[in-house]
């Protein structure tokens, strides 16, 4: 399938690259993946905590839809609502494999120059703030991510995990109020 000089210009629609993608158009997926590959990675990555493992997952996400697209209907949900819901399908199943086993510490998240004294001091933190998540619903973890680690607004969240505004609002404050209580103890 050629590109039309309008498909330049302006970028597709989600609506429109499945389309083209139902229909063979390969470059209409590549162009999917091309949308949602890192912010499907950074969602994985914030819920398992292991890179090589969440570029894994995130690969199977995108091999499932690619699987699963002549079944895909849209039904007014955006397209990454589909995605995220297959990344948060197969994130719980890893989590939930990962508990029956050692756990893995959470790595440092950057190339902190101040010592060893402050590695130890940022690893306690996020191992206490991850053990802490872990311990909140999934909604109210993937509210909480979405809002603060991808920092998108309360209409986006809602949008793409296929929720009214005021639920993720709901689901934000409780999830806030649970982690406040835990981290004051």
């Amino acid at each position: 399938m050629d590109a039309s000089p309008a498909d330049s210009d302006f970028p597709l629609s989600d609506s429109d690259l499945i389309k083209r993608a139902q229909d063979g158009d390969h470059a209409a997926f590549a162009q999917i993946y091309d949308r949602y590959a890192q912010p499907l990675y950074r969602y994985i990555y914030f819920r398992i905590g292991d890179p090589d493992l969440a570029e894994d997952l995130r690969a199977e996400v995108f091999l499932r839809a690619f699987e699963g697209l002549d079944r895909y209907e849209d039904r007014g949900w955006p397209l990454s609502a589909w995605l995220y819901r297959i990344a948060r399908d197969r994130t719980v199943d890893v989590i939930r494999r990962r508990r029956l086993r050692q756990t893995v510490p959470l790595e440092s998240w950057g190339g902190a120059c101040e010592g060893p004294d402050h590695e130890v001091v940022m690893r306690l933190d996020h191992e206490e703030l991850r053990r802490h998540l872990c311990d909140l619903t999934d909604d109210q973890r993937q509210v909480l991510y979405l809002r603060f680690m991808v920092d998108l607004p309360i209409q986006e969240v809602a949008q793409r995990l296929g929720r009214s505004e005021g639920a993720v609002k709901a689901l934000q404050h409780r999830g806030l109020q649970s982690l406040a209580r835990r981290l004051a103890l």
